[in-house]
């Protein structure tokens, strides 16, 4: 006998990754609760955030291997890739600035710096370990249960944001998810998403913010 289309999709699946999401909520609780910590010297959320993002994922490739994201690919492809999501970034950033809309939801207004200093802490302390861990570890994560992984990855990492510092804002960063899933997905690699995000932080201070009032 046959099985229903469905019955033969779900018979493909591997069980919900349910540790990596343990992982993720644990590494979210985390940074959380690092924001109410007395500062230090040499000790800040952000820092604590990309150790997390960074080494949380090791166990699971320690005894797997090096990770197939983080191997080169095909390089014209990626380029042509992140040269797609750049642009599209950029116009969406563009025309999103410039609508009527609430403090809470468009929060940039005007220009702003760009330092030595603020490209590589996006580069650095927010960009590589984010994408290491969300288009990386539990891209593969959900991947490897049968599960297309872009859409429930963007939605973590949407409610991650927001989970640290609750802001409408902060539940916007599903759509770039989206498009960063997107081309780990085309691109086979890290890099390509790791670079668009960069090129994503940057943009408020390439583009600018909302026009003065």
């Amino acid at each position: 006998m046959r099985l229903p289309v469905r019955a033969m999709f779900m018979n493909n699946r591997n069980p919900f990754p349910v540790k990596p999401l343990m992982v993720y909520c644990a590494v979210i609780l985390a940074v959380r609760l690092s924001l109410f910590l007395p500062a230090a010297p040499f000790f800040s959320p952000s820092l604590l955030a990309a150790a997390l993002f960074l080494y949380a994922p090791l166990p699971r490739y320690w005894r797997r291997g090096f990770p197939a994201w983080a191997r080169a690919t095909d390089l014209g492809k990626s380029i042509a890739i992140l040269a797609l999501l750049a642009g599209a970034g950029a116009i969406s950033f563009f025309l999103f600035v410039r609508l009527p809309l609430p403090p809470s939801i468009s929060p940039y207004h005007g220009a702003f710096p760009l330092t030595a200093a603020i490209a590589s802490h996006q580069l650095l302390l927010v960009a590589l370990p984010e994408e290491v861990f969300f288009r990386g570890y539990l891209y593969d994560a959900f991947g490897e249960s049968g599960r297309d992984p872009v859409l429930p990855v963007a939605l973590l990492f949407a409610i991650g944001h927001f989970a640290i510092a609750p802001s409408p804002f902060r539940l916007l960063t599903f759509f770039p998810a989206l498009l960063l899933g997107w081309g780990r997905k085309k691109s086979g690699n890290v890099y390509v998403p790791t670079t668009v995000h960069f090129l994503y932080n940057l943009l408020p201070s390439l583009i600018g913010g909302s026009p003065p009032a």
